[in-house]
């Protein structure tokens, strides 16, 4: 694990308790967008394992994994 997600993993591990539940996954938002303009975490897709469900829907929806772009898809057709 890179040094960057693992202080993503520390940081949210110690303040997803201290949060109301209905605002952790906004948070998680916040965070990871944050670290992702600051930081290089490229690596959190590998380790994503690590991470609980709110972390884990924050990073997917905003690295937009597992979605492929449309337009990408068009390309691919022959006409």
């Amino acid at each position: 694990m890179s040094p960057e997600v693992a202080l993503l993993y520390e940081l949210w591990d110690k303040l997803k308790s201290h949060l109301p539940k209905k605002d952790r996954v906004e948070l998680a938002e916040e965070i990871v967008r944050t670290f992702d303009e600051h930081l290089d975490i490229s690596e959190v897709e590998n380790e994503l394992h690590s991470f609980d469900s709110m972390m884990k829907a924050a990073i997917v929806s905003h690295l937009e994994l597992g979605y492929e772009d449309e337009d990408d898809e068009e390309d691919d057709w022959e006409y």
